[in-house]
């Protein structure tokens, strides 16, 4: 082995060290600080489709206007942590239409769908229906009819 090899070889051995000592000292800064330290966050993994709704349509069914959604299998498998997604892509292709009312009321009702109904082959939204929160959308099977007693003026 002539000089040179040998220093090339002593400084990959420093340099093999060096790394060795640096993932030492991170990992037990990453231990002490997080048994230490209190959390605020977590890290969520969902899954993402391509696409959440095959179709949608509105329809004028017992004197009223419904968004009748036909979701994708994927759309069907949404979990909880990833329901946003899907509401996001239902207002960026639905909300431009005149029947779009009471978007909080709908939001309620695709929630509930996708908790008790996700296997319907057709999801009705209906905007006519009172905002009742989702406690009470959801008790009544997504279709809450008595609005909330409203306190007298």
């Amino acid at each position: 082995m002539n000089v040179k090899q040998q220093i090339n070889s002593n400084r990959r051995s420093i340099l093999a060290l060096g790394l060795l000592g640096l993932g030492c000292t991170w990992s037990l800064y990453a231990q002490s600080r997080s048994a230490t330290e209190p959390t605020d966050s977590e890290m969520v993994i969902v899954e993402r489709c391509f696409k959440y709704i095959e179709n949608a349509q509105w329809v004028y069914r017992d004197y009223q206007w419904v968004l009748s959604i036909t979701p994708t299998a994927c759309a069907r498998r949404t979990l909880p942590d990833a329901t946003p997604f899907l509401l996001d892509q239902l207002n960026r292709d639905y909300s431009n239409s005149r029947y779009w009312t009471n978007p909080h009321g709908m939001r309620h009702q695709v929630i509930c769908h996708l908790a008790i109904a996700r296997d319907k082959p057709e999801w009705n939204i209906e905007p006519w229906r009172p905002d009742v929160g989702y406690g009470a959308t959801l008790e009544a099977g997504c279709n809450h009819v008595k609005p909330l007693p409203e306190p007298a003026p």
